[in-house]
């Protein structure tokens, strides 16, 4: 979605951008997430595809098309905040199950390398 006014301005033409560089065969490369917008009084600007941001800058659209990566959103903590206390409390409890696992397994893994010394000491095996 693309403004469809800047600043109380309609936009009358929206085209994609033609790159300030070419390709190998000489062709114009569009950006098509980078829009050029000419405005009713004639002024042109800048906007992204994906929403309504403008700029009269047109270097600055491409830095914020970095908003709309879907690849950036992660499941981080800050979404944890909005589920239930039941769901909290479930992920609580299997949180707390594999730290127990964890240290389960942490402990018959050093009895193991301690029995495997005494073995190999006993046989005289270098380590």
């Amino acid at each position: 979605m693309t403004a469809t006014e800047v600043d109380g301005i309609a936009v009358v033409a929206d085209e994609p951008r033609k790159a300030p560089f070419r390709d190998k065969a000489g062709n114009t490369i569009y950006q098509p997430q980078t829009r050029v917008l000419t405005l009713a009084n004639g002024t042109i600007v800048y906007g992204c595809l994906h929403c309504s941001y403008t700029s009269t800058n047109p270097n600055s659209v491409r830095p914020h098309l970095a908003r709309h990566n879907s690849r950036r959103k992660t499941n981080g903590p800050d979404n944890s905040l909005n589920l239930p206390l039941a769901e909290l409390m479930a992920r609580l409890d299997k949180l707390a199950a594999v730290t127990e696992d964890r240290d389960a397994w942490k402990s018959r893994a050093l009895n193991a390398e301690r029995r495997l010394k005494q073995l190999r000491t006993a046989l005289g095996v270098p380590e």
